[in-house]
C-alpha cells in the first residue's frame, strides 16, 4: 500500500504510520485510566 492509498483508507478513528517497509493503518486504543482517577455517582472525594 503506497502513503496515498493509506491516507485515503484511513478513517477518523485511526493514524497512518510507516513501518517495517510499509503504510500501516493503526486504530487509536481508548485512553485507559488507573482506577483512583475514576469517580463514581455518589462516592465521597477524598483529597490527600
Amino acid at each position: 500500500m503506497t502513503r496515498e492509498e493509506a491516507y485515503s483508507r484511513c478513517p477518523a478513528d485511526s493514524y497512518v504510520e510507516y513501518y517495517g517497509s510499509q503504510w500501516l493503518i493503526v486504530p487509536f486504543e481508548p485512553v485507559q485510566q488507573p482506577g483512583f482517577f475514576v469517580c463514581h455517582p455518589g462516592e465521597q472525594a477524598v483529597y490527600v
